[in-house]
């Protein structure tokens, strides 16, 4: 797949980039000649040659704070800004733990707020604008049984992406989401690995029979962070093979309580 022009020489900063669709994104923007560094609280089972893997907390301010000096010091700038890490708790209300209701929402929302605070001023001070692409969910307009916090989260994110487009648009700073469905990543695959889903419940909710690989939707990322979009700002992209035109009706087991 030829990936969009445009990113040679820019540094992008990729959160959650060690596996999954992270990983993907990772590979595509290096592919595209950028200049990649990974923010996360894991080491990657494959690093990439030639990327740089920063060990931070998105949901912790003081992390945020010292890998962006780090980025800045070594690379001299951002250019492209990924929010892709995320975490999942799976619980219905009345059973579902404060502390992870709390957790969902400190990485998955508050962490791409710590970010974008680092991420803006920087691009704006530099006056060279910049592309932020925050990595949303069909669960943020889909209600999904058990995942209350990841949803609420996730569409959270869209709301703060509308704002900080506007907030952004001055400094030539754009930004947009990009919403997954079932992708062969996470927690889809992990429920596939050990059976609490089947295929075949989910190709029937996908009109177009199957799920995304992460490459596809890094494909997306990646296009979407170039300057083939550069006059589309506070927009959300879906890549869910159709999944969201028609909701979801009766969810099994793995989404609705614990595993």
């Amino acid at each position: 797949m030829t990936e969009p022009g445009g990113l040679d020489g820019k540094v992008a900063v990729v959160t959650g980039g060690a596996r999954g669709i992270g990983a993907a994104v990772v590979e595509a923007f290096q592919r595209a000649g950028a200049r990649v560094v990974c923010l996360g609280r894991s080491e990657p089972p494959h690093p990439r040659p030639g990327v740089r893997y920063l060990r931070a907390d998105v949901s912790v301010a003081d992390d945020v704070a010292a890998a962006f000096a780090d980025v800045e010091s070594v690379e001299g700038r951002v250019d492209v800004v990924v929010n892709n890490a995320a975490l999942q708790r799976v619980g219905l209300v009345g059973e579902l733990a404060l502390e992870d209701w709390n957790a969902v929402l400190a990485n998955n929302l508050t962490g791409v707020f710590l970010v974008c605070s680092q991420a803006v001023p920087r691009m704006a001070r530099d006056g060279h604008g910049g592309a932020i692409v925050n990595v949303a969910s069909t669960a943020a307009f889909l209600g999904l049984p058990g995942r209350g916090p990841y949803c609420a989260a996730k569409a959270g994110l869209l709301g703060f992406t509308r704002a900080l487009a506007l907030e952004g648009a001055s400094a030539g700073i754009r930004v947009n989401a990009v919403a997954p469905g079932f992708t062969r990543a996470g927690f889809v695959q992990e429920r596939l690995d050990d059976g609490a889903l089947t295929y075949d419940w989910m190709l029937e909710r996908v009109p177009l029979g199957r799920l995304a690989e992460p490459a596809e939707v890094a494909a997306v990322v990646t296009a979407v962070a170039s300057p083939a979009f550069s006059f589309v700002t506070g927009q959300t992209i879906l890549v869910d093979g159709g999944w969201s035109i028609q909701g979801l009706a009766d969810a099994p087991d793995a989404l609705r309580r614990p595993i």
